[in-house]
């Protein structure tokens, strides 16, 4: 019984700490991220899917079919932009795909992208969605290229009928569009009328920009931060006002100079980075029982998750009650 007291009192006092928040106001570093997902994963067991908020969604990349290897990005690059477009409601909160990379990334999904309806329920409980947008895009015979989505719900794992777009390259974003608002319909959200403007108007209309935007996406996704910033500015050379891009690039500044450091500044700077989102989910998802907790394993990531955003005093306290509820060797 004092065990459970143990693990029941970290919990309570990463409550009291603010773990149960809401969304921060900036995407975290990649660093934060990765923390983040993996104290996710360390406390999978204690996420309660119900308790997410129901109007909470996120986008992966979309599965890429096409015999053009200059369009093998694409996916990466409309689901990015989809996803900015859904954020432009307020009825709804997108996961920031800073997170969803790096939970990608420690599933080892990142080198495929896919997310498919199998995977959806586990992946929109460890990055705190109640829903994933699962896609797809298709190059058809004729030059066409086809854009198709899915809805997956996480805690009832139903997935909606296909909604889809199609249109030539050269009009891809007009398909975008159409599928944005096919979306927000099967999830029940009329935008307003300034928010249905800003959703019709094309972030670019050159397709160059557009694929060099989707690749530097991906390479955003692998953690591939240099490459990434190459990727950008050639989309901006291809079309100087494509502001997602340059959006992008100014983002990207600090992860650039990071990435070029000496490997052992990165390994240090990731261990003494901590990411709380996850850990904020997993808390305030907590059963009440905490009968999973019996391997002290999960208490430990939250705790560790919570620390950074504490008080010194907190820290110390957190950091002692982590220590006896771990399992003896």
């Amino acid at each position: 019984m004092a065990f459970r007291r143990l693990a029941f009192l970290t919990c309570s006092l990463a409550l009291i700490s603010g773990c149960a928040s809401g969304h921060p106001n900036t995407a975290p570093s990649p660093a934060d991220a990765d923390a983040s997902a993996r104290a996710a994963i360390a406390a999978e067991r204690m996420i309660d899917p119900t308790q997410i908020p129901d109007r909470t969604i996120g986008v992966p990349p979309m599965a890429i079919t096409a015999t053009d290897t200059t369009l093998s990005a694409l996916g990466y690059g409309l689901s990015d932009l989809l996803a900015t477009d859904l954020a432009r409601s307020s009825r709804l909160t997108v996961v920031e795909r800073v997170r969803l990379d790096a939970l990608l990334r420690e599933l080892k999904l990142s080198s495929s992208g896919a997310v498919d309806t199998a995977s959806a329920p586990r992946v929109g409980r460890l990055i705190g969605a109640r829903r994933l947008i699962i896609g797809g895009v298709r190059q058809l015979p004729g030059g066409d290229v086809q854009i198709t989505a899915q809805v997956a719900d996480v805690v009832t794992r139903r997935v909606t009928n296909a909604v889809s777009a199609r249109a030539p390259l050269s009009r891809i974003f007009e398909a975008e569009t159409q599928l944005a608002f096919q979306i927000f319909n099967a999830l029940g959200v009329t935008p307003t009328p300034a928010e249905r403007v800003t959703i019709e108007q094309a972030p670019t209309r050159n397709v160059a920009a557009l694929l060099a935007y989707s690749r530097g996406v991906r390479e955003e996704s692998y953690g591939r931060f240099g490459a990434a910033a190459q990727q950008y500015r050639a989309a901006l050379a291809a079309d100087p006002n494509f502001s997602e891009a340059s959006l992008r690039m100014s983002n990207l500044g600090g992860q650039v100079a990071a990435a070029s450091a000496p490997n052992a500044t990165r390994k240090s700077t990731r261990t003494v980075s901590s990411g709380n989102r996850a850990a904020q989910m997993a808390a305030s998802s907590v059963n009440s029982s905490l009968a999973d907790l019996a391997d002290g394993g999960a208490a430990g990531a939250i705790a560790s998750g919570v620390a950074a955003n504490v008080s010194p005093v907190q820290q110390r306290l957190l950091v002692t009650i982590t220590i006896f509820i771990q399992p003896t060797p």
